[in-house]
């Protein structure tokens, strides 16, 4: 997370460390993939300097002055499916989300408070079974079409279709956490639309780099292929590097994952 963060702002390891107040070193340990000890102290100041939010960087919360991270392969075991899919991978998927520039929001606020509604339901996900969620996120995204459907500005609109866009991916991860494949690729598919109809580049890549993810983890690893490669070419040749590295863990898993066709219910 730090690494493609950083090269993103085209910040070298040592200017990173300068303006933390430690060494090159101390940033290199953060991005040696959890190969070394560090500093949490660290990590959670080059979080904040990069603006990456400290539950996606990990042990951030500085309760432990040194750790070791160490990933396992578990198989098909189902909790680790969903610690893959809605930690590390959609971590990546997150913070390139989190870089989408947040416009003036000239509609009384509606927009702001809407995404800080979805943000508190993707707070639930991590101690909330899905099923018990899904009900109450289908309910917050039939209110942001309604209030989208009586904006009076273009802007306005397209900033409602930009939260609405976001609700419809949470959505979806909850439906394919619930073995609702099918569910699952509506969903994807309304929140590549919606970020279409925002005309934001960067979330409608974002979308469908999403929507890759899940196709991956169908099985559909040629179907994921191919949506990187369409997510790619939204972004053009300028896009950032953290759009770049999150896009090539998504091809990873649609290389990993084998192609068994699992839920494949739609076209």
């Amino acid at each position: 997370m730090i690494e493609p963060a950083r090269k993103g702002r085209q910040m070298t390891q040592a200017a990173l460390g300068q303006s933390l107040g430690t060494s090159q070193s101390a940033v290199s340990r953060l991005e040696e993939h959890g190969q070394a000890s560090y500093s949490t102290d660290v990590l959670a100041a080059a979080a904040a300097r990069l603006r990456i939010p400290s539950a996606l960087a990990g042990p951030a919360d500085g309760r432990t002055a040194q750790v070791q991270i160490q990933v396992q392969v578990r198989g098909d075991d189902p909790m680790h499916r969903r610690t893959v899919l809605g930690g590390t991978l959609a971590a990546m998927a997150a913070l390139l989300l989190s870089a989408v520039p947040e416009p003036r929001d000239t509609t009384g606020g509606q927009a702001a408070a809407l995404r800080l509604t979805t943000g508190a339901y993707r707070r639930l996900d991590g101690t909330t079974p899905s099923r018990d969620l899904a009900d109450a996120v289908e309910g917050h995204i039939r209110l942001i079409q309604t209030i989208t459907r009586t904006a009076t500005s273009d802007a306005g609109r397209a900033r409602l279709a930009a939260v609405g866009s976001e609700a419809a991916s949470f959505a979806g991860w909850l439906a394919c956490d619930k073995g609702d494949h099918g569910s699952a690729r509506s969903w994807y598919g309304g929140a590549v639309k919606a970020a279409r109809t925002a005309h934001n580049p960067l979330l409608t890549a974002y979308q469908i780099g999403t929507l890759a993810q899940f196709e991956a983890h169908a099985g559909n690893g040629v179907e994921a292929l191919n949506l990187a490669r369409r997510a790619r070419r939204v972004l053009g040749a300028q896009r950032p590097a953290v759009a770049e590295a999150w896009l090539l863990t998504v091809e990873a898993s649609g290389t990993r994952w084998p192609a068994t066709g699992a839920g494949r219910t739609g076209p």
